[in-house]
């Protein structure tokens, strides 16, 4: 009791206490329940707190906790990317703090206060997730994708609905906390049954049944990352055992081979020497393969993008982490990774830089990736299928974008090797789960050494692998084509508490300069 009533009674405890709390709440540990009781500890950090600043001094180093529990593997591919990653993303999470303090300072009505504050840290998620240091991994609702029996509404709502849950419990967990009251409690239990309940309805009773299915065969190759091209003398070798062991696993019935990220060694362009290899064993196959590939594209003459690579006088060219698709009938298509990791593979804001500096500076050499801008699936011949690749996956509005244009099943493409055996590639195979349950689609991936799986529409998942393991496996992936209100809409949640939130900024200025200039009853009464 003695402890408890330190941490509740001492900010550095209520702190470090919340910081423990969310790096728990996130896999591979199963409390994604403790996020409220997180929460309950920040909103006492900041009735304890004098000003905004100090709130933010103190809260920055719960949140600098939470990133080092949870993302802690960033720095396995890169010291000082991921220190300065986690101690950035840490300040960034102040701000949505500060602005609920600016409410709770401000707001005696709990139910406003919830709404508000809710409001708050769904914006700060929404508006995260769309700038140049867009980091969605810490997301309140990625702690609940290994639960997925409880939150099937986020068909409806989109991940950002699960955050509006918490941020809701929370604030009337913690005024019951303060203050019983029987009707509260009342309102609060609704709150937390009456969602959970439909979830539960819809993830054991529900099902959308699929008159087509593909057949895909999933490689994972298990490459050494941390090696150059895996180990292997040449770019070549690799190629060729992947291709024996996809020749050695595939059947005539087979009407997609999924190979992962990095599954060619070799830089290529659309028609190189190793591109047309793999454009001709598909063809003898007669299967669809899509594999990941580092492609060089060059542009027609006066038709490239500000920020470019030069290869020679008037010849241009990005490099791009994409998906190549490779059809039976000879036609090669590709997808351009769009979703890049800030700073390992391009820095941010750089076509900014350009712009407003004025130094002659070789943009295009240190960007890192070129960006891809456009959504594009495969057809198999039996379906349509999207290829995102890695960290693509873990935004949910570019995912359903897809499924939009009329992708059947959502594949991806990964290489989590780059964090050996840590956390990072169980929350990576994780995330996919919402996408599934987000647009009621089947999700497969190949991983080349993380998790290789099959997820079904609901969340659950049908068959994954193990890690660093060289395997193969066939499955047959049903094809659906309903539309979810997320899949149609997005993440209108998030439109709509940007509203909220700013309009409740703005109406408690408008107040506070209203009364302001207000004279008070004394200065009335001393004029007459």
């Amino acid at each position: 009791m003695k402890l408890l009533s330190k941490i509740w009674n001492t900010k550095w405890g209520l702190s470090l206490t919340a910081g423990l709390l969310l790096g728990l709440s996130f896999p591979p540990f199963p409390f994604p329940y403790l996020i409220p009781f997180a929460f309950i500890l920040l909103f006492r950090l900041s009735d304890k707190t004098n000003s905004l600043k100090e709130l933010a001094y103190y809260s920055y180093v719960g949140f600098v906790f939470w990133n080092i529990i949870v993302t802690y593997w960033l720095c396995m591919a890169t010291v000082a990317g991921g220190i300065a990653a986690i101690l950035a993303n840490s300040v960034v999470m102040t701000l949505p703090m500060v602005v609920i303090k600016y409410f709770r300072d401000r707001t005696k009505n709990v139910y406003l206060l919830s709404i508000l504050t809710a409001s708050s840290w769904v914006t700060y998620e929404f508006l995260h997730h769309r700038w140049d240091l867009a980091w969605p991994w810490l997301s309140l609702g990625n702690a609940f994708s290994s639960t997925p029996w409880l939150i099937q509404y986020i068909s409806i709502t989109g991940p950002l609905g699960i955050t509006f849950w918490i941020l809701i419990i929370a604030t009337l967990l913690y005024r019951l906390v303060l203050k019983a009251n029987r009707t509260l409690s009342l309102i609060l239990a609704i709150i937390i049954l009456v969602p959970a309940a439909l979830s539960i309805y819809q993830y054991f009773t529900v099902s959308i049944t699929a008159p087509k299915k593909m057949q895909v065969l999933v490689i994972q190759p298990n490459y050494n990352s941390y090696l150059d091209l895996a180990g292997y003398s040449n770019a070549y070798t690799p190629l060729k055992k992947i291709i024996a062991f996809t020749d050695s696993n595939r059947t005539d019935s087979t009407d997609l081979i999924l190979w992962p990220e990095n599954a060619v060694q070799a830089g290529i362009t659309q028609h190189s020497a190793f591109s047309n290899l793999l454009s001709r064993k598909s063809q003898e196959w007669h299967t669809t393969l899509i594999t990941g590939a580092t492609l060089f594209y060059y542009y027609p003459p006066n038709k490239h993008p500000l920020v470019v690579r030069k290869a020679g006088p008037h010849r241009y060219y990005n490099v791009f982490n994409a998906a190549m698709g490779y059809q039976p009938d000879g036609s090669i298509t590709y997808y351009e990774k769009a979703k890049l990791v800030p700073l390992v593979e391009r820095v941010p804001f750089v076509t900014f830089l350009k712009k407003v500096i004025p130094f002659n500076i070789d943009w295009g050499q240190i960007s890192g990736y070129g960006r891809g801008r456009k959504v594009k699936d495969f057809n198999t011949g039996s379906g349509r299928i999207t290829a995102l690749v890695c960290y693509d996956e873990d935004f949910p509005n570019w995912v359903r974008q897809f499924v939009n244009k009329g992708s059947d099943v959502i594949s991806v493409i990964t290489n989590d090797g780059w964090w050996g055996k840590s956390s990072g590639y169980i929350q990576h195979f994780e995330y996919a789960r919402l996408r599934a349950i987000e647009n009621h689609r089947y999700v497969v991936r190949s991983a080349n050494n993380g998790i290789s799986c099959v997820i079904a529409n609901n969340g659950k998942v049908l068959k994954q692998t193990k890690y660093w393991t060289r395997v193969a496996f066939r499955s047959e992936i049903p094809e659906m084509h309903y539309e979810t209100i997320y899949t149609r809409y997005g993440d209108w949640l998030g439109y709509v508490t940007m509203i909220i939130t700013f309009a409740g900024i703005v109406f408690l200025v408008i107040k506070k300069l209203v009364s302001k200039s207000q004279p008070s009853e004394m200065t009335t009464i001393s004029r007459e």
